[in-house]
């Protein structure tokens, strides 16, 4: 077995969540990987320290004090932001939706979509060919 593989499944290893088939595989590759051993040995340290926390250290209490800063800052100015027209908003859009139809009809003119859509049949036919290829003879 790979190490990615092994290691990705040691934390269920160490629980003993593993069925006993793969739990023997990763007993075997442990013998003979170092570097494994090492990700087991230290998957086990932290479960340990996780399941018997040592005793908790008192903390200073640094929210009032910070708390305390934050009301002696001076506020901040309120900046009144300029409000937009509602004609102004119409006018926008309004041209937004002018170009927008104005490049639609130039594609069209152009065949652009035409052109896409023809290309993406190519596109498909030349992979639906190489899939064929793939699965009747086996190799890329």
């Amino acid at each position: 077995m790979k190490c990615e593989l092994i290691q990705y499944q040691m934390a269920a290893y160490a629980a003993h969540e593993l069925p006993p088939e793969t739990s023997l595989l990763i007993e075997k590759h442990l013998n003979h990987c170092p570097e494994c051993q090492a990700w087991y040995q230290e998957i086990v340290e932290i479960s340990l320290i996780w399941e018997n926390p040592g005793p908790v250290i008192d903390m200073p209490d640094i929210v009032a004090g910070v708390m305390e800063e934050v009301r002696q800052m001076p506020p901040l100015a309120v900046r009144s932001l300029p409000r937009s027209r509602p004609r102004e908003s119409q006018k926008s859009k309004l041209a937004h939706f002018g170009l927008a139809a104005c490049l639609t009809f130039c594609l069209f003119q152009f065949g652009i979509f035409e052109h896409l859509g023809n290309g993406l049949t190519e596109a498909t036919q030349h992979l639906s060919t190489r899939m064929e290829h793939i699965f009747k003879e086996g190799n890329p």
